[in-house]
């Protein structure tokens, strides 16, 4: 017979059954050590990565909830765009800016003795897609009382032009008391494409 069989025969039960859960054991933390192991780094590494697809979903969610918000920011944003263009005038629409202005003094009762544009500015204050935009002084004397040169301010504000006021000088008339002379500068906004 083979002798290590002999040799197994000879020990006790007792023995032999440590010798069973020392191979297991061996087995066990040899298993741990090669295969378990990696798979317990890896559920580690899912734990962190869990947490971060959660912060992503909450993010994603709260994102979600601005993006209507910000879809009525842009819109607004148009708007003002839109009206914004609508007060800015091309060089060939000066004498529509003009006309509209008389019209606007007529029915505020100022009369007026000069509305003189000036040449456009040579260099462009800003240049975009649209074009390139300009400004043009214009003169302006009129003969008033002062709430219908106020009137005539409140209107040219709610025109859809884009003007500024540069210069200002109000008169007293020499003949009517109730009316003064008012000489101002104003800059419009040109729109060159």
């Amino acid at each position: 017979m083979n002798p290590s069989l002999d040799k197994l025969k000879e020990l006790e039960a007792k023995y032999l059954y440590m010798m069973l859960a020392g191979i297991i054991l061996l087995f066990a933390v040899g298993d741990y050590a090669l295969v378990m192991r990696s798979q317990v780094g890896l559920v580690g590494s899912l734990d962190s990565r869990i947490v971060k697809l959660r912060a992503d979903i909450a993010d994603l969610a709260n994102n979600k909830q601005r993006l209507v918000q910000y879809n009525d920011q842009l819109e607004q944003a148009r708007l003002a765009r839109k009206n914004f263009s609508a007060m800015v005038h091309r060089k060939d629409e000066v004498p529509a800016v003009l006309k509209s202005i008389s019209s606007i003094a007529n029915d505020c009762g100022v009369k007026i003795d000069q509305l003189s544009p000036q040449a456009v500015s040579a260099a462009a204050l800003v240049q975009n897609e649209d074009g390139k935009y300009h400004s043009m002084n214009i003169a302006v004397r009129v003969r008033s009382g002062f709430h219908q040169f106020g009137r005539f301010l409140n209107q040219l504000e709610r025109a859809r032009i884009f003007w500024q006021l540069e210069d200002f000088t109000v008169k007293a008339d020499d003949k009517d008391l109730q009316r003064q002379e008012v000489k101002m500068n104003m800059k419009i906004l040109i729109l060159e494409k």
